[in-house]
Formats: structure tokens, sequence, C-alpha cells
């Protein structure tokens, strides 16, 4: 099949300090176009949803760079221009900081799918899904079809990029979060802050920045960059909310923040406590303050679970955040064995019906992220029992 490539516009800019969106050159990101998005070699690759049982489904990539693929072309089917995407997200596979902070371009108003690369490449399973999803321009961002965020991502041949530009984590999130307020028209009052330097601790960030437009910024343990600094400035006075407890995120960067905004701890709502990021995710995914936080405690809806092992796959998931699924990210740390704690959350959302009419009832669905290597078969069926929609009257899963 012929690489079909676009006439490229002159460039446009957008002036922002920090990021810029043109119509960049052919780079070293060609898109092979030489498997058919049709062929099943090609969903394979893409870790398109295929295991399900009655009330999950599993994205069984192989890594995140297929895990976000798969998500992408799920959530956008591009069978015809309304389906598809006005622009995708591009990410460093290697930056797992730069994929959180950007999952907040994966919800309003852009709703432009994380795909991954590998530095200056595009991996197939990214280059198969641009192919597929055939992004159709976003005007909010210049006519721009990929946002390259970081300074390593390839701009895609035949594609209109543009640029989200940083060299380090802290530089990338206060670009993004620059770039997120000028899309939307104004700041938002409540920020994420997380840990740079753990991970887990910061992977459920992802899935609320999607839905709600608030920034994840990140800070060390002990201290709060410049570039974080000036984004909190810049929210004038925001509600800013840590993921993690002390040992994540230290009580003095707590009350330096304070100079910024009003201070509030995710991890001390009392529900679930536990020092551990399986306990942090439950906590976000349960807290509710004013406009911020989940606040699910009941059943009805969707979530999503990954492995603490693939910290990316958090931004591979983040498009499902919004985008009609507004599902939380739940994490295990154990491929093999559900975690205690997060069983008893399954247990107390677990979906119920009275007077023998089951259509009356809520229904719960989780989106299991990454092959049984991440999450295994016997996990997932243990989930899928402990979503299963239930009398009443009948004792829950065990």
């Amino acid at each position: 099949m012929p690489r079909r490539t676009l006439l490229l516009a002159p460039a446009v800019a957008l002036i922002l300090s920090g990021c810029s969106l043109s119509s960049a050159p052919a780079g070293s990101g060609q898109i092979n176009a030489g498997v058919g998005s049709d062929s099943k070699d090609a969903l394979g690759q893409l870790g398109l949803p295929t295991a399900a049982t009655r009330d999950t489904t599993r994205v069984s990539g192989s890594d995140p760079v297929t895990d976000a693929a798969g998500i992408a072309t799920a959530l956008f089917p591009a069978s015809n221009r309304t389906n598809r995407p006005g622009a995708v997200t591009l990410v460093d596979k290697s930056q797992w900081q730069a994929g959180i902070a950007a999952s907040v371009l994966t919800g309003a108003p852009l709703h432009a799918p994380i795909l991954l690369s590998d530095g200056d490449t595009l991996p197939p399973a990214t280059s198969q899904a641009l192919n597929r999803l055939k992004p159709t321009g976003e005007s909010l961002a210049k006519g721009a079809q990929a946002i390259l965020v970081g300074d390593t991502p390839p701009a895609p041949n035949g594609v209109r990029s543009g640029a989200i530009h940083g060299s380090d984590p802290f530089t990338i999130a206060e670009a993004v979060d620059r770039f997120q307020t000028a899309v939307a028209g104004k700041p938002t009052g409540d920020v994420i802050v997380a840990s740079a330097d753990s991970a887990a601790w910061a992977m459920p960030a992802a899935a609320w920045a999607a839905r709600s437009g608030d920034p994840v910024l990140f800070v060390k343990k002990d201290s709060i960059p410049t570039p974080t600094k000036r984004a909190l400035v810049a929210h004038s006075k925001p509600n800013i909310y840590l993921l993690g407890t002390a040992s994540v995120i230290s009580t003095a960067v707590e009350k330096q923040l304070a100079k910024y905004g009003t201070v509030a701890r995710v991890s001390d709502d009392r529900s679930y406590r536990g020092n551990s990021p399986v306990n942090a995710a439950i906590q976000l995914a349960h807290f509710h303050q004013g406009a911020f936080g989940w606040g699910y405690a009941t059943p009805g809806r969707n979530y999503a679970l990954a492995s603490t092992s693939r910290p990316l796959d958090a931004a591979a998931a983040a498009a499902l955040g919004s985008n009609g699924v507004f599902a939380p990210l739940l994490l295990t740390d154990n491929a093999d064995k559900l975690p205690r704690v997060l069983e008893g959350y399954f247990l107390d959302v677990q979906p119920g019906y009275e007077s023998g009419d089951p259509s009356q009832g809520f229904y719960n669905r989780v989106w299991v992220i990454g092959s049984r290597d991440a999450v295994s078969t016997t996990v997932q069926a243990q989930i899928d029992k402990l979503t299963e929609l239930i009398p009443v009257d009948q004792p829950s899963a065990k």
C-alpha cells in the first residue's frame, strides 16, 4: 500500500510561552501503512479490547504502547469523520511524568487520546493506530492532528503536528497546563499535585485530569521546583490536592504549598486509608470535596484497573476517564492476587437489585489494562464476580 503524504500548509504558531504549534516537516516518525487497519495482525498489535467477561473488558496490550493504541481506537472507531479524534497526543514511553501530565488533554475540550513514541521513533502499534484514527485536525490547536508533548516524540510524516516543549517533568507539566488553560479559556480552580519520583503514587491522577480538566503538577518529596511554583501562581490561589502520604510528599512541602493555595491531602480521606499506591487510588476514587474527586461510593460506575509495574498504562487509560466512560483508575501491585483493600472496595460498591427485577439495577464495569502478565485472568475473574449484579437479600461475593 503506498504511503499517503498530506500536503502541509505553511507553518503556523500558537503564541504561548513554553508551547508552540506548527505544521511540522516530515520527520523520523513515519506512518507505516503497510498493514491494513482491518487485518488481524494490526488488531493484535493495537491491543484492542478483546478478552471480556460479563462485567469486565480487558485491553490486552503487551506493553503501554499497545494499550494506548487499543484504547484510542476503541474510543474512536474512526468509521467516518464524526467519530475520529480531532488530534492525538504523542508522549515518549520513557517519560511517565509527561504521560500523566498530558492526560488532561484526553478530556474536554480537546479529547486527544494518548499514543506513545519510542524516543524519536514511532512503534508499529502507534503508527497503525494513527493510520486507523486519521485525526481530522483540532481547530482549538491551530489545526494540529498530533500534539507532541516533550522534546523527544517525532512529528509523523503527513500529519500536521504541534509541540508542547519541555526537557524535564516539571517544565513539561507547566507547559501542558498553560496550553490546556489556553484552549479551555481559563485556569482551573483545582489543581492536583503528585510525586515526580514515585510513579505508582501519581498514576491515579491521570484519569481525574481527563475527567475534570484539572492539571497534574509535580513536586519532589522535600521541595517544589520553580516551574511548579509558576504554574500554581497562574491558577491564582487554587485548591491544591496532594496525592500521596507524607512518605511521598513531605509535610514540609505541604506547608510550602499553602503559600500558593488551599491544600488538602487526598490520602487524609479516612476510607481505605493506608500507605500504599493501591490505597491512594481507591481514596481518589472515593474522595469528593467541592468540585474535586470522583465520589464513587455507590454502584453504577465504570472503573479502570492497571498494574503499578506499568506507569505509562495510566496515560494509556487516561482517555477512559472522560469520553463517555468516566472511569477512575484503580491499581494493583500483584498480578496474581487482588489486594484485600481493593477487594473490599469492590464489595462496598457491588451493585444489587430489589423485587426480583434486575432490569432496575445499576451495573458496574471494569476495564482491565494490560496482558495477563500485568493482571492475571484469575484476578479478572475475581473482579467479574465482585462486580456482578446480585439480589440485595443475597450475600455478597467472598
